[in-house]
This record gives C-alpha cells, structure tokens and sequence, in this order.
C-alpha cells in the first residue's frame, strides 16, 4: 500500500489506543508539532500534548485517506484527511472534521516524524516566530488572486512544483494552471490531440474563507498548512476544505 495510507492507520490507531510507547518511537529531540494550535519541540514535550488530548476526548476514533508527495529535501509530506469519533461526537455525521500534515523522515532505514501539524475542532493563526510571518503574508496573497484572477497564479509554481488535487497529480505549473482553469483541459487536448490524465475544475471562480492557519520550519523552506470553506461560482454555501505546501525561497523570492 501507499506509504501515507499506512502511516496514517499506525499513527492514528496508536494514538487513539493510547499507545504512548509506540508514539513514542516516531519522534526524535528536533521533532516538531502543532496539535489544535499549541506547538511544542521534543518527543517528551510531544508525548505530553498527546496525553493532554486523549485526556480531553477520552474515546477516539480516526478514520482518514492520505496523500502522499515527495518533498525538495527527499523527505515525504503526507496529507491527512478525514474525521474523528469520540465522547461528544458519537455518531459520523456529527464526526470533527480533521486534516494533518506531516512530514515523514528516513534515518537507518527507519521512518520518523519530522514535523506534524494537527486541526479538528480549533481554529486560528499559529505562526510561532516571526521569521515565518513571510508565510502568513504569502497565504494571504496566494488566496486573494486565487479568488480574484487564479491565472495570475502561475508564477508561484516552477517546472518541479508538484501538486496533489484532490485524486489528480501534476507537475509544473503548465499542468497545475491547466487543473486550475475551467475547460484548459479539453482545451489542451483538442489542440495537441493528447489525452491528458485529468480533467480541469468544473467552476470558473471561488472564494476561499480561512480559518486556520499554521506554519512550521521543515522540508527544507516552510512548511504551511490551511483550513476553512470555499464556495464555487458565487456558491453560499461553503465546503470544507483543507490544504497544505512547502514553501522554497528561489532567486526571485518564496
């Protein structure tokens, strides 16, 4: 199976087993997390929120899909989604809403946690110093010409971005705009008569609302992770969404 899917059932049943030892074990010292907003450094530090949390929701139960990238530095940046059972949320269609990002490592031939961001029910800005208020900053222009003019988005993405939308792949900002853009991939096909391996969005404009926002230093530039509604083509009624990236300082700036 997929390294993320597998990931993701290990370290969410340990963590609602309670399995503080088998925790344990994916973390180092440099090992960094945020847990509903509160960041803390260290696997003891680590362990401690954890207890805090499963202290809190006594009954927990995830149920997530992943998403898995390659990241600049070799690592992997794998995406959570899915939902969380417990003691005030018994049933799935009153589930929390959850997203995790995490960056998974490989020492010795060994898999561990170098950063782990965690949001259900929370939300926020967790920017942790200041040098990573760049990232706030480019959050909030990456959603304003996102929701104003998304075809001026495509200077933020170089030939090696790679993107994962919801089930579809792409690699460099051609294919990427080209998801993006209602009707570029029928477009793109009738005019180089290829068939392309996805299909472009099926709405022209959306609006984004962010609501929680945090930022961590990893894989090698910043690691940043959103979460809030959007609604498409004028929609009032806004959908979940959650979304991650790793943010490189090139020659021209982030």
């Amino acid at each position: 199976g997929d390294l993320g899917t597998r990931f993701g059932t290990h370290f969410f049943q340990l963590l609602d087993a309670k399995n503080y030892r088998g925790l344990s074990q994916l973390f180092k010292q440099n090992s960094i997390v945020s847990f509903e907003g509160n960041n803390v450094q260290g696997m003891q530090k680590i362990i401690g929120l954890f207890q805090a949390f499963n202290k809190k929701y006594p009954k927990t139960q995830h149920k997530c899909t992943a998403d898995t990238l390659p990241t600049p530095d070799g690592s992997n940046l794998v995406f959570l989604t899915g939902k969380r059972l417990d003691h005030q949320h018994s049933r799935i269609d009153t589930a929390v809403l959850v997203s995790a990002t995490v960056i998974l490592k490989k020492t010795e031939g060994k898999f561990w946690i170098s950063n782990l961001i965690y949001r259900g029910e929370a939300n926020g800005q967790n920017i942790p110093s200041s040098d990573m208020k760049v990232g706030a900053q480019f959050v909030g222009q990456f959603y304003k010409i996102y929701d104003s003019d998304h075809k001026k988005l495509g200077g933020i993405y170089t030939d090696k971005t790679v993107m994962k939308y919801e089930t579809d792949k792409l690699q460099g900002a051609q294919m990427i705009m080209c998801k993006l853009t209602k009707g570029a991939s029928d477009h793109i096909e009738t005019q180089k008569r290829t068939k392309l391996p996805f299909r472009s969005v099926t709405f022209k404009s959306v609006k984004h609302e962010v609501k929680s926002l945090d930022i961590h230093p990893g894989a090698g530039g910043l690691l940043i992770q959103t979460g809030g509604y959007l609604a498409p083509d004028g929609s009032t009624q806004g959908v979940r969404f959650g979304e991650c990236f790793v943010l490189m300082k090139g020659q021209q700036g982030w």
